[in-house]
């Protein structure tokens, strides 16, 4: 693992998971969304897996004739952000 996602690896709560996905480039997301998929599973963060299931979509999205990305695609990325918000100040499983 690269040592950003090691870093990710190293989070004790889901507080600092969200802090680091929320941080985390597009990148990243896109080269090692299997590595980051495997840490949060095993975290038991499924909000965290949702969300980086809609970043690596959004990464992978055809842009509209203006460069923007499709508002579906926008909506599902802030959705699962919200929902990752709320399972981080919970600390648990939502």
């Amino acid at each position: 693992m690269l040592p950003i996602v090691e870093q990710l690896a190293d989070c004790q709560t889901h507080a600092e998971r969200e802090d680091w996905l929320m941080r985390c480039p597009d990148g990243v997301v896109g080269r090692d969304h299997m590595a980051i998929r495997r840490i949060l599973q095993s975290a038991s963060l499924l909000a965290g897996i949702a969300y980086l299931e809609a970043r690596v979509a959004a990464v992978n999205a055809v842009r509209l004739a203006d460069g923007n990305l499709p508002q579906t695609v926008v909506l599902a990325v802030n959705v699962a952000r919200i929902d990752l918000k709320i399972a981080a100040r919970q600390g648990g499983c939502v």
